[in-house]
């Protein structure tokens, strides 16, 4: 009996230093690539299981800003948008993909594939010091290629990734998160004299 109870304990302790392991490497490398985007080092946090299931916030990610308005050097990611950025790598390569590529509708796993990779270009735009919120997401939007690339994707992947985030993300994000001015030669535009957008 105690020998049974010892090896259950193990077994726990072992898969938990895994699933340990396995999320430190995860955000070490969305770390590394939201450096790049933040121009900055900067650091991800996953929410674990036991965040997610007490969890009653609607943001798919958070930077808290101090009261000078500087951002912190972390953002945490809420479980399913870092569990989809560790499956994107292998989904941008996927035939699953091409409905991204033909900006068709696509499965919800796909679907939250771009989602993740747009909410990490977002936040590293708030760790770049944005607050506006609308801002922030044109910027993210700009920068979604970018992020895509970094993660995995070739380049025409990448910015068949950005324009979904555009057409199918964007239209449907709270008021605060929009504006008129976030067109291609728009006043928020990071490339005004590149013809592609965004």
């Amino acid at each position: 009996m105690r020998l049974a109870l010892a090896v259950i304990v193990v077994g726990i302790l072992g898969a938990a230093f895994v699933y340990h392991e396995r999320r430190s490497a995860l955000e070490h490398g969305l770390g590394s690539v939201a450096s790049q985007l933040a121009d900055r080092h900067v650091r991800v946090h996953c929410q674990g299981l036991a965040g997610e299931l007490l969890d009653v916030t609607a943001e798919a990610g958070t930077v808290q800003f101090d009261a000078n308005g500087d951002p912190a050097d972390v953002t945490n990611l809420k479980r399913p948008i870092c569990n989809a950025l560790r499956g994107f790598p292998h989904d941008v390569k996927s035939r699953s993909y091409a409905c991204v590529l033909a900006q068709a509708d696509c499965p919800r796993a796909i679907f939250e594939d771009v989602l993740a990779v747009h909410t990490l270009a977002h936040e590293s735009w708030h760790l770049r010091g944005n607050t506006n919120e609308a801002l922030t997401e044109c910027h993210a939007l700009q920068t979604t290629a970018h992020a895509a690339m970094l993660l995995g994707a070739d380049a025409q992947a990448a910015q068949a990734t950005a324009t979904y985030a555009l057409l199918r993300i964007y239209p449907n994000l709270p008021d605060e998160y929009k504006t008129f001015e976030c067109v291609n030669g728009g006043s928020m535009d990071l490339r005004p004299t590149d013809p592609h957008w965004p």
